[in-house]
């Protein structure tokens, strides 16, 4: 039950914040009126999505109701630090992968006069599926594993190394991958892009889309709901973080 109403609470939160932060791209920045409006969108984008998150994890942690969402709303800030995680792990992956592009061709010469390998694309291969699970794996449950740190215990989080710890366990790792790749990868890669053959430009074609960006939709919330629940501290964590 509880995974029904956090992944409702998903999509709802993730339509306004999507509509939030296209009203930021859209708005004209010309005067200083507009500025401060564009500004502004993009705050409020921010606490949408602060709201989104720290919802979803009472939500796994009491369940939604109108009752719990002022703890939802007081755990908006953390969505502070916790994006800082995520923009610091896609800035340091960024720059290792671009130094690996940048020195590919001194790479490939290297394991060529070293080992005789003409062909080690595989190499290079491993390293972008790599990074992308650093970035939407590891990054994602580091982030939420604080900001749910920071919701249960308080700022002294920070100083601690729980949520690291809770975050990097084998057991969840394993999970949060499994549902980045059902339900996130899954569903964008193959399912948003799928058109069948034949397929009438008519109504037909429109409903058909509707309905598969919908079910899309659908999925890739459910892998947020779970991969949230694998970030969730329980009373159990935190207790011993104290």
């Amino acid at each position: 039950m509880r995974l029904a109403t956090v992944t409702l609470w998903i999509l709802a939160g993730a339509a306004l914040t999507g509509g939030a932060y296209w009203t930021f791209l859209i708005t004209p920045e010309s005067t200083i009126w507009s500025l401060a409006v564009s500004g502004l969108m993009l705050i409020m984008t921010g606490v949408l999505l602060g709201m989104t998150l720290s919802g979803a994890i009472v939500g796994w942690r009491q369940g939604v109701s109108a009752r719990q969402m002022r703890d939802a709303a007081s755990g908006i800030p953390a969505i502070v630090p916790a994006a800082a995680i995520v923009g610091l792990i896609w800035w340091l992956v960024g720059g290792a992968t671009d130094r690996v592009t940048i020195y590919s061709g001194p790479i490939n010469a290297w394991f060529i006069a070293r080992f005789g390998w003409d062909d080690v694309s595989w190499i290079f291969t491993s390293i972008n599926w790599l990074a992308a699970w650093l970035n939407w794996v590891v990054a994602p449950m580091l982030a939420l594993s604080l900001m749910a740190g920071i919701m249960a215990t308080g700022w002294r989080t920070l100083m601690q190394a729980a949520w690291i710890t809770h975050a990097l366990s084998p057991l969840r790792m394993v999970v949060a991958t499994a549902c980045v790749g059902v339900f996130v990868a899954t569903p964008w890669l193959y399912l948003a892009p799928w058109r069948p053959a034949g397929l009438p430009a008519t109504t037909i074609e429109i409903t058909f889309i509707i309905a598969k960006l919908s079910v899309t939709a659908l999925l890739m919330a459910v892998g947020a709901a779970l991969i949230i629940r694998q970030a969730t501290w329980t009373t159990s964590t935190s207790s011993s973080a104290n």
